[in-house]
């Protein structure tokens, strides 16, 4: 009788492992399948569950007010103070008078404090807020030291010989699919110098 147990338990231990070895084996064998490809357009699942995009309740109106009169940045490229700063100075925002009604000021700061940086999942959002950890909150996305670092290698030249088509807070300048939350490397188009090659 112990015997027949001891058998039972043996196929079941067996017939586990293979499962699980055949799982993994699929998963290896299909990952490329998930690859970035440029000429396929492809992108990896990494890359997917990290797209900056939201499309939560507010993101719509969002896009619609501020994206009227520049790139509308992806809440998790700042903190929440960080948006309580710009959204509380709207009547002088960069030089532009950007006021709203008080309902529409305070619809669309919620939408980006439901998604800012520290409520994100995301790698870059990670980095945004560790790249901030002992400084002032600050009311620019190109003031943190994580986008600093990250376009170091941007040579002033090639801002200065593109005159207005390259701006920093014009992300979709370069980034292709900066609109869908993309910021992939491989998806860089510099005008006046093609593709980024790091």
């Amino acid at each position: 009788m112990n015997m027949k147990k001891i058998w039972i338990a043996s196929v079941f231990t067996s017939s586990l492992i293979f499962s699980i070895g055949v799982v993994l084996a699929d998963r290896d064998e299909h990952e490329h399948e998930y690859e970035y490809q440029a000429e396929d357009g492809y992108l990896s699942r990494w890359y997917r569950s990290n797209s900056m995009q939201v499309d939560g309740k507010g993101s719509s109106r969002y896009r619609e007010e501020c994206g009227s009169c520049h790139f509308p940045f992806q809440p998790g490229f700042l903190p929440v103070a960080s948006w309580r700063l710009v959204m509380s100075g709207l009547e002088e925002h960069f030089g532009e008078n950007a006021e709203l009604s008080d309902y529409e000021r305070d619809f669309i700061l919620n939408y980006l404090i439901q998604n800012a940086a520290e409520s994100s999942n995301r790698e870059i959002s990670r980095k945004v807020v560790w790249s901030i950890r002992s400084k002032q909150p600050p009311i620019r996305i190109t003031e943190t030291d994580f986008f600093r670092h990250e376009h170091d290698q941007i040579a002033p030249r090639m801002l200065y010989n593109n005159g207005d088509k390259i701006q920093f807070s014009n992300c979709d300048s370069c980034h292709t699919r900066a609109m869908q939350g993309a910021f992939n490397e491989h998806e860089i188009k510099i005008p006046g110098y093609g593709h980024w090659d790091d």
